[in-house]
């Protein structure tokens, strides 16, 4: 918690998710609804999103996710899918496994980080949720990387906007082509994935509110207290990351 000037008090809560994690999903849902309730009492939460990869050496080609997980957790991949489903719609998301496509996440965390850097990014890291989860769509193509950004109001990169823009178009006027490896700003984005794990982070989500480290997607109520600086009665348990996805 930070005290601003005029003794007005800022709710700062970090959470570190990957965009293709049926928990970070659910945790991020409950984190921005416990958030509404602070902010529907006049008091203002800042959240901020940090970028943790499930599957980092995954190919840029999207592949439909359903086999992925059948190849990681066998026969129970459906029981999982089963178990995150019905727990999505007790939230209100509607997860179509069957539609889904999965593939590297880093172009869509370097879409966040640019976001955040622009005065925030809730509204676009739960486009990204639902693009993946419930529209089947390729969060790592730049095609659909920009039309997601236009979307959320965010103003991709021309001939106008120079070098400060989300995404950059090829020389051609095309939106696809982006070398987000190459990009200026993805070492630091790179340099911020190893400081989580060096620091301990092996699963998701994680949220840090105030001193508090909370693992796994954790309640409601647990997150409206931690924001609120209520006492903490529950501290959750770590996601692996093969629970994870």
């Amino acid at each position: 918690m930070e005290i601003r000037a005029g003794g007005l008090s800022v709710v700062k809560a970090d959470m570190v998710l990957d965009v293709i994690c049926v928990h970070s999903y659910i945790g991020y849902t409950r984190l921005r609804r416990a958030a509404g309730r602070l902010r529907s009492a006049g008091r203002e939460v800042e959240l901020t999103f940090r970028p943790y990869e499930l599957a980092p050496a995954a190919p840029d080609m999207a592949q439909p996710l359903v086999p992925v997980l059948e190849s990681l957790f066998g026969p129970y991949a459906r029981t999982q899918i089963a178990r995150a489903t019905g727990q999505a719609a007790r939230e209100g998301l509607t997860l179509d496994y069957d539609r889904a496509v999965v593939g590297n996440t880093f172009a869509a965390h370097l879409l966040i980080a640019r976001a955040q850097a622009r005065g925030g990014a809730e509204e676009l890291v739960e486009r990204l949720f639902r693009a993946h989860f419930t529209d089947g769509l390729h969060i790592g193509d730049p095609g659909v990387l920009w039309s997601l950004a236009e979307e959320c109001g965010l103003k991709p990169a021309g001939s106008a906007s120079g070098p400060d823009g989300f995404l950059r178009a090829r020389a051609d006027g095309s939106r696809g082509g982006v070398a987000w490896h190459a990009e200026p700003d993805a070492e630091a984005l790179r340099e911020e994935m190893d400081r989580l794990r060096r620091h301990g982070v092996t699963g998701v989500p994680l949220f840090r509110i105030g001193d508090r480290v909370l693992c796994g997607p954790q309640t409601e109520r647990a997150l409206y207290e931690a924001l609120s600086g209520s006492p903490s009665r529950t501290g959750g348990s770590p996601a692996t990351v093969g629970a994870g996805r």
